[in-house]
């Protein structure tokens, strides 16, 4: 399951400049802040899914206002290699004809799959500036067993309280040495299938040695869900993700932006996996789900 997130780190840079000039005072001259161009690389190659969506931009000055159109890079050279076969990347094409879409430089290696147990090497080659980035697709992950507990609470409401519900699952998982692993839930309609929630990820965990282990998903409220679960009619999937342990380093540091999603917008001293002229993440992943019967406490 891939995970749609965008770093906008040309943003953060802006943010962080701005913090600076607030703490130095206001000065009527234009401050001249170094700006050294760089190729900005995100990239998350998840397993059995066509290697595409790699972002390849660049950065702008610390006073420049953000936009994509900015950042585009459409000219990049750019290669994937895996098992000594080089594969050239292209430019994927616009999707959407509206203005409010923005047309991000996303870049795709044609019909070439993501494979578990596999190490990538990713090469962008863009004016005179040269940048890498190697990942490992961890193998899926072994799980025991899961499950799913939910407490139905009441919440005050005048004359009418109403009900509402807190779900949280476990995953009893045989960690890898130097791998990271994630937990997180899906609700599913048991008539329909309909999907209800995809939410509750917990906290990522590295593991530098192979350890049996119990990993929750954060708690979460789901205020539709009480009559549902109720009458026996939620089916929960339990998300178990694995990640490069490499990829653990860049997920420490990330939280020093203040934001708290699995990629998040930069902020100072990240400790990036892209090398040469460039920063960024290029991060290999595999996700498993298991259904579990969701449980009242």
């Amino acid at each position: 399951m891939r995970t749609n997130l965008f770093w906008q780190y040309s943003q953060a840079l802006c943010s962080c400049a701005l913090c600076c000039l607030l703490f130095s005072g206001c000065t009527s001259a234009q401050p001249e802040l170094p700006y050294e161009e760089k190729i900005v690389i995100r990239g998350l190659l998840d397993a059995g899914q066509l290697i595409s969506d790699i972002q390849i931009s660049r950065t702008i000055p610390a006073l420049d206002e953000f936009s994509y159109e900015k950042i585009f890079v459409g000219d990049a050279k750019a290669t994937i290699t895996v098992d000594g076969q080089v594969y050239p990347m292209e430019l994927q094409p616009r999707t959407s004809t509206s203005p409010l879409v923005p047309y991000r430089s996303l870049y795709r290696a044609p019909n070439l799959r993501v494979v578990n147990g596999k190490t990538y090497l990713l090469e962008v080659r863009w004016k005179n500036l040269v940048a890498q980035a190697q990942t490992f697709v961890p193998m899926p992950p072994q799980v025991d067993s899961v499950n799913a507990l939910a407490s139905i609470v009441r919440i005050p409401n005048g004359m009418m309280p109403a009900l509402d519900t807190v779900f949280e699952s476990t995953a009893f998982l045989r960690a890898r040495a130097n791998e990271v692993y994630r937990v997180g839930t899906t609700l599913h309609d048991i008539v329909s299938g309909r999907l209800l929630s995809s939410r509750g990820f917990g906290d990522a965990s590295f593991f530098p040695s192979a350890l049996g282990m119990a990993l929750t998903s954060n708690t979460w409220r789901l205020t539709t869900a009480t009559v549902q679960i109720m009458a026996n009619q939620i089916q929960t999937r339990v998300n178990i993700e694995a990640y490069d342990g490499e990829y653990y380093q860049y997920y420490q540091t990330r939280s020093r932006s203040g934001q708290i999603g699995l990629f998040s917008p930069g902020g100072p001293n990240i400790d990036w996996n892209v090398t040469g002229d460039g920063i960024g993440e290029f991060v290999g992943m595999t996700s498993i789900q298991r259904p579990a019967t969701v449980r009242l406490k």
